[in-house]
């Protein structure tokens, strides 16, 4: 890659992060269905021509938020090369990325998860942009496992919902509980570990 084409990726990756903050802003106050493109642009500080180079509809945008707060750049690139660390290596490093994410935005993944469940159309495009992309992956990892005889034999699809719940449903709890979360960013190392030994330790040969 150039050195232009680098320079050209930040600034689309920094106007594209401006505009999801704006968009987070504005659908937290607003709610998304009473939000407008130009409310975003206003609150961006941006032309609304400027956010339809990058997305197609405010739709667009509240999917990309979402899966931003699924599939982060060290998720993807964990589950893209599997074989490159132990069972668990790997699932200590997606759980303690995923918690840490989690509990820093979970007001906002529940606002999110929210909005989704009042569109049909919205429900639609998140669970084949973002949700079956990210299940597929763990599957075909799981898959993998028990081919090679790491784990057991078990349903992938099974397992790889309950290992991305236990990541969602815990973040959920630790907005809903507060204070009273065991959950805590000081422990997310320590938690990760939990999490893992529960599910390698129901999954291997034994």
């Amino acid at each position: 890659m150039t050195t232009r084409q680098k320079r050209k990726d930040r600034i689309t990756k920094a106007r594209q992060k401006q505009i999801m903050d704006a968009a987070l802003s504005v659908f937290s106050a607003k709610g998304f269905g009473n939000s407008t493109v130009a409310d975003i642009a206003d609150a961006a500080g941006i032309g609304v021509g400027t956010i339809y180079n990058y997305y197609k509809d405010k739709q667009d945008l509240l999917i990309s938020l979402i899966a931003q707060s699924l599939i982060s750049t060290d998720l993807v690139k964990l589950l893209g090369n599997p074989q490159a660390r132990n069972n668990e290596e790997l699932m200590q490093l997606l759980l303690e990325e995923r918690l840490a994410f989690g509990l820093d935005n979970a007001q906002k993944m529940l606002f999110l998860f929210f909005e989704i469940q009042r569109d049909p159309r919205l429900r639609h495009q998140y669970a084949a942009e973002v949700v079956s992309p990210l299940l597929n992956k763990l599957e075909k990892y799981i898959i993998t496992q028990v081919k090679n005889g790491s784990f057991r034999k078990v349903d992938a699809k099974v397992i790889a919902r309950t290992f991305a719940a236990s990541i969602i449903g815990n973040a959920v709890l630790y907005r809903l509980e507060q204070r009273d979360s065991p959950f805590k960013k000081s422990r997310v190392k320590e938690i990760a570990e939990e999490i893992r030994d529960l599910f390698i330790h129901g999954l291997e040969v034994k």
